[in-house]
């Protein structure tokens, strides 16, 4: 026996490739990869992902779906009786897409940009990873909710910005997407709290509210950090295709913060979609959710 270190740690390490090569089948049919390890970085939990296929032969066109939760919490698989009643992930799936939901770090555990980056290098683990999971490398579509609309709106926008990777997980692939869908996320954080319709809702602008944590101090005090977490900030002409769809009733992210997103990609020509919810609070709270997802399924494919 080799009773080597070589030997030894090649014996105990961890086998981060155990869940890659151990898809299950689902209830409905659809073959799925649970808890995929895509990056594991020192010092911090490990970054997994789940995968689910719809029914069919493939390749299939991909969702990332990012999470919401403020940047301070949430779980890829966590869900509400608002979410329940939209089933947007079945309803994606029943549509022909495969739905990746992703994990990220929160900012419990570093500031922005670790976030983006985490989710970046998802994309670019799901991108090199495409063959295996029979998903078709080129029709990847960001989505995200809140704090999740947010980072699906920079990884839209930052494909092009190689500054903007991180050294996270796999770092070859390219991290760019052919589509974005943002519900409802913060777009410039500099005004997000002069666009609030509650003013009496905590402020945007507490050293302790979600957006200050994110950028690591308080959001008026640190404003070259709030500019470099808007996704204002990096519109440019060659984007990919956006759907944005917001609540006017949403007292935690401002409608006014999606419709500057879409005025800023207008300007320069990009393909934009803002679809306004009357009457609909935050998580389209408040209102049925008819046709939201529908929209959704539309866009993509149109531009997927």
């Amino acid at each position: 026996m080799d009773r080597s270190y070589d030997a030894m740690f090649k014996d105990i390490g961890m086998d981060f490739d155990e869940a890659l090569n151990s898809p299950v089948v689902d209830a409905k049919g659809r073959k799925q990869w649970r808890d995929v390890v895509y990056a594991a970085e020192a010092g911090y939990r490990f970054l997994t992902l789940d995968v689910t296929l719809p029914r069919g032969v493939g390749p299939f066109p991909l969702v990332v779906f990012i999470h919401g939760g403020a940047w301070l919490a949430g779980h890829p698989t966590v869900t509400n009786p608002t979410y329940r009643k939209l089933d947007f992930i079945n309803k994606l799936l029943e549509a022909g897409y495969a739905v990746s939901r992703i994990s990220y770090r929160l900012t419990s555990e570093g500031i922005f940009p670790m976030q983006l980056y985490d989710c970046k290098a998802a994309v670019r683990f799901l991108r090199a990873n495409a063959e295996h999971f029979n998903v078709a490398p080129n029709r990847f579509a960001a989505m995200g909710d809140s704090a999740g609309g947010h980072l699906a709106s920079m990884v839209g926008l930052t494909g092009h910005r190689p500054e903007l990777e991180g050294e996270v997980g796999k770092t070859k692939a390219s991290s760019s997407v052919q589509a974005v869908v943002n519900w409802f996320g913060p777009a410039e954080l500099l005004t997000m709290q002069s666009q609030r319709i509650d003013q009496n809702w905590s402020s945007v602008d507490d050293p302790k509210s979600p957006e200050s944590k994110l950028i690591g101090g308080a959001v008026q005090e640190n404003q070259a950090a709030a500019i470099a977490a808007s996704p204002v900030t990096y519109v440019h002409s060659n984007a990919p295709p956006f759907l944005i769809q917001h609540g006017t009733a949403d007292r935690l992210v401002p409608h006014a913060q999606s419709a500057a997103l879409t005025r800023a990609l207008r300007k320069v020509g990009c393909d934009v979609t803002f679809s306004t919810i009357e009457g609909a609070d935050h998580c389209f709270w408040g209102v049925e959710p008819k046709g939201i997802v529908e929209e959704v399924i539309t866009f993509l494919n149109a531009k997927l």
